[in-house]
């Protein structure tokens, strides 16, 4: 769990100036800065090697290559290793060359890769590295590159790629029909990349594992991307005080359900309550209450005048409330959209809409602009799609988000794996908590009832969304960890691991 501490998401540019600024201020050359990185990758590769007849490592001209050389004669008195050279008689960096020569001195075996497609005799117990380009890529590959890449993609056995998968560009859309290498795992250095964070890429990435080489970025070097992971939680988190009552710790509004979906009241409410608001009101139809109250004794329950739907919205509903959380479960009836707009009209202060809620106002897109600075949106990627349109791929996805909260002052939790967060000044946070068990009917009204206790308490709305998403995430991660399945796992199952997700952010390091 607390694997996800360090991550951060650097740009090219910004990957660079780490490199830079490491290589002077330790000081060590670049060379040295391969080595380390070449035999770090070799250390953790080592485990895959243990059931395979040989490794064989595709080594482009430049750096990646180079690094792929080290790993070779790291890996040489341990297992069979074969390097393929694909430099193609191309200039290649003077790294690659040096350690082209150490090589020189070991048993490895350096195949030239037209000679290796002449003497092709592979079986499907092998292990295939990609040292072919880094994070470098801005251009299509060459048509001897292409080939390479057809053979790797063609070759059975198990593959790992040396940082970036080969062909995949870094910070931009990779498009569908370019050549890049699909691998079953992507060990990366130091830093996740931008187009890991991307669903489209994942059948080219595989699952990514991030190794340490010890790289550090200059003081007070700004970001384009943010992480929210433990230690962005411990920071803003805190426990009730020890005179805390009731009524300090916020009292929350959640209007959710209708006839046909009682479930996402309950799913909300409970989480309210577990993530620590004082007190919740539910507002729900007669029918949705009727159902809940016995599983819900914490709760105040506030029934609609329709025995159905949320229809009306008025001055002692949101009375003494510290915060509002509208949608779950909602429907949208017609009297419901009416009761929505006049909700926005009574500006309550601060909320969230979720779920019903959020495909009301992609119907009727002229109630954003009535919506009030730093209203939280929660949308899942199709209800976003209502939203703004579609987009062509995940990168415009991201630039969509990006212009429509700042467009509108929103803070928008685009939920998913490495749920994105945009704040109402367009900028972009991934959370790195949570796990394909979080893919499951109800999880979303969880996060809402997490949302709102963290509003209801008094946190800034951007750092609730942040906390509350990355908490979400957490007690998924627990609830596998103490035994459940990313199949498994059910969205009534997250409030019971609410409390020592709590207590994981909370432990000292």
């Amino acid at each position: 769990l607390k694997s996800f501490e360090a991550m951060m998401i650097l740009t090219v540019p910004e990957i660079r100036a780490a490199e830079e600024f490491t290589m002077q201020s330790e000081p060590i050359s670049s060379l040295e800065l391969m080595e380390r990185a070449g035999s770090v990758f070799a250390a953790a590769i080592l485990p895959y090697c243990k059931n395979v007849s040989s490794v064989y490592i595709f080594c482009g001209p430049g750096n990646n290559g180079g690094d792929g050389l080290v790993v070779a004669r790291h890996l040489a008195s341990k297992t069979r290793v074969v390097v393929v050279d694909c430099s193609f008689n191309l200039k290649t960096t003077s790294e690659f060359l040096q350690n082209k020569k150490r090589l020189e001195s070991i048993d490895v075996e350096v195949i030239p890769f037209n000679h290796f497609l002449e003497d092709l005799t592979l079986s499907s117990n092998i292990l295939l590295v990609d040292a072919l380009f880094g994070i470098g890529l801005s251009r299509p590959l060459s048509e001897d590159f292409q080939r390479v890449i057809a053979l790797f993609t063609q070759t059975q056995g198990y593959k790992v790629a040396l940082d970036l998968p080969s062909g995949l560009y870094c910070d931009q859309h990779t498009p569908d029909a370019s050549f890049c290498v699909k691998v079953h795992r992507t060990l990366t250095f130091q830093f996740m990349k931008l187009a890991f964070m991307m669903p489209e890429n994942y059948d080219r990435v595989g699952e990514v594992k991030v190794l340490d080489i010890d790289l550090k970025l200059p003081p007070e070097f700004p970001l384009q991307y943010g992480s929210i992971n433990r230690t962005y939680a411990k920071r803003y988190l805190h426990l009730p005080h020890r005179f805390a009552h009731k009524g300090s710790q916020g009292h929350g509004l959640l209007i959710a359900g209708c006839r046909n979906m009682p479930g996402a009241a309950l799913l909300a409410a409970k989480a309210a309550l577990r993530a620590g608001a004082g007190k919740l009101t539910l507002h729900a139809p007669q029918t949705v209450l009727d159902k809940l109250i016995p599983f819900l004794p914490e709760a105040i329950c506030s029934p609609d005048k329709n025995a159905d739907c949320f229809s009306y919205v008025d001055d002692d509903m949101l009375a003494m409330k510290n915060a509002v959380a509208v949608g779950p479960g909602i429907g949208k009836n017609q009297q419901t959209i009416s009761a929505l707009k006049d909700l926005i009209t009574y500006k309550p202060w601060p909320w969230i809409i979720d779920a019903d809620a959020i495909n009301i106002l992609a119907e009727n897109k002229a109630y954003l602009t009535d919506l009030l600075p730093n209203t939280i949106l929660t949308p899942h990627h199709k209800e976003f799609e209502r939203l703004v349109g579609k987009a062509t791929n995940d990168f415009e996805r991201l630039q969509k988000l990006r212009e429509f909260a700042k467009r509108y002052q929103l803070v928008v939790v685009l939920k998913g794996a490495y749920t994105t967060i945009a704040d109402s000044h367009g900028s972009i946070s991934f959370n790195f908590s949570g796990n394909p068990g979080l893919a499951t009917a109800g999880s979303g009204d969880v996060l809402t009832g997490v949302l709102l206790a963290f509003l209801s308490q008094g946190y800034h709305p951007l750092i609730a969304a942040r906390l509350g998403v990355y908490l979400h995430g957490l007690a998924a991660d627990v609830a596998v960890q103490k035994g459940e399945t990313t199949m498994s796992l059910i969205a009534s199952d997250l409030h019971k691991y609410l409390g020592e997700a709590i207590n994981i952010i909370l432990e000292e390091k």
